[in-house]
């Protein structure tokens, strides 16, 4: 955010009298939100082998702790199911990050 802050249409905006609040919420945030959205498209992978750590561990019952003990007793069909969920919920969070990036990006199309 004090990177934005310091570009040339920061400045520009305050030069035409934008108040503080708008040159904030409506140039420098839209801006600063794109890096931030787009990692965390990325990060949700990490998230779920995450969990699959912690549940492990811990022994908590969930996906992750299902998925090693079908991975032990090779049991094939809970294992294709875990894999695909996965795999849909990473797509699912990169088609709304491109979403939101098209919301806060006005120069993203989405065609």
């Amino acid at each position: 955010m004090l990177d934005v802050l310091g570009e040339d249409y920061i400045r520009t905006a305050r030069a035409k009298g934008l108040s503080e609040r708008r040159i904030t919420t409506h140039h420098a945030l839209r801006s600063a939100l794109t890096p931030v959205v787009s990692q965390f498209g990325i990060d949700v992978g990490s998230l779920m082998g995450g969990a699959i750590v912690t549940e492990v561990v811990f022994g908590l019952p969930g996906l992750g702790r299902e998925a090693v003990q079908a991975i032990a007793n090779q049991d094939l069909p809970i294992i294709m199911g875990i894999t695909i969920l996965s795999a849909a919920l990473v797509v699912a969070a990169n088609l709304l990050v491109d979403f939101v990036q098209a919301l806060l990006d006005q120069r993203v199309r989405l065609e």
